[in-house]
């Protein structure tokens, strides 16, 4: 009995995640049964394809070689089956794509009304999901499209299409009822206006977004008192509106909706900006409905409004200039 392309979808789903669980949840398959298929794999072959007793699962020579054919061959057979949907005029089926709500709440609305204006028929499923988890979707052939920050790129996910979405600007998020505006230091605010000065919000996600935020607190020499780590931006700016303390972040995540934003002030950072990027598998994304929605995401990335963002605050300019 030869190999299927099941066993080389689950060799490689197993190759890539290094691990039985992860590719188990990858596929959405019981690992009893991913165990079950590799074995037989293996019998096929004649030879082990992984080293077991490891903390993440190791390929052999014989296991590596096969890595590369099986990424070939599944790539091959599902270019192949993407092409052959484009003989139909009639473009029909689900496009599958991964983001951060912050993103999709803004940037997905006026791009689904571009895409529909070209292939009404085609049905999107959005999955609002963390950078890590949608790149380990799209390597699982999971979802079509992911978007995400730049710097949340490994290396080692170069090999996918990558588009430039949008520039992000980092700013820091202060109570509306706090201007920085007018003073040269600190001390020119009144007790209540420094403690909240001295009071973050940190992010616990994205080792790089982490540290550069972190970095900036510390250079800058406010908000040295920790109030709260949270995983999403949403939560961050409800306290820092609520007056609990300050927060920097994507200036997009500040926005709600059309026209609508969190009733607080921003001001620039200096800070390097957020590129937010289109992730695709290669082998699709000139073909459609990819191609189509990766374009109109493109165009409604060039119409997002930010609210107003006010200059570096005079006591943080010579600072901030420096640090980037």
């Amino acid at each position: 009995m030869a190999m299927t392309i099941h066993q080389l979808r689950i060799f490689w789903a197993v190759a890539q995640a290094k691990s039985y669980t992860k590719a188990s949840k990858m596929l959405g398959l019981a690992q009893p049964s991913l165990s079950q298929q590799i074995s037989k794999l293996e019998e096929e072959v004649g030879s082990r394809l992984f080293n077991r007793g490891f903390s993440q699962i190791q390929l052999t020579d014989t296991g590596d070689y096969l890595y590369t054919k099986a990424e070939e061959i599944i790539a091959s057979i599902e270019e192949t089956e993407e092409e052959l949907k484009q003989f139909s005029k009639n473009t029909r089926g689900v496009l599958k794509i991964g983001m951060l709500s912050s993103v999709a709440r803004n940037i997905l609305p006026p791009t689904m009304k571009l895409f529909y204006s070209d292939m009404p028929d085609i049905e999107i499923n959005v999955l609002e999901v963390a950078p890590a988890e949608a790149i380990d979707l799209l390597y699982a052939r999971q979802l079509n499209i992911a978007v995400v920050a730049e710097d949340s790129i490994a290396a080692s996910n170069l090999s996918f299409a990558s588009t430039e979405i949008y520039t992000d600007p980092y700013v820091l998020a202060v109570p509306t009822k706090i201007n920085l505006e007018k003073i040269d230091t600190i001390k020119q605010l009144n007790f209540k206006e420094r403690e909240v000065m001295n009071s973050s919000i940190i992010f616990e996600f994205g080792n790089q977004h982490k540290k550069r935020i972190d970095d900036w607190f510390k250079k800058n020499k406010i908000a040295a008192k920790i109030i709260a780590h949270t995983r999403s931006y949403e939560v961050a700016l409800s306290m820092v509106e609520a007056g609990l303390g300050v927060a920097v972040l994507p200036a997009l995540t500040a926005v709600i909706g059309l026209n609508r934003s969190y009733d607080v002030s921003l001001y620039k950072t200096n800070l390097t900006d957020r590129r937010l990027v289109s992730l695709a598998q290669k082998q699709f994304v000139n073909t459609e409905p990819t191609k189509t929605f990766i374009k109109n995401l493109v165009q409604a990335g060039k119409e997002l409004k930010l609210p107003k963002i006010k200059e570096v605050p005079n006591f943080l300019t010579k600072i901030s200039k420096e640090f980037k």
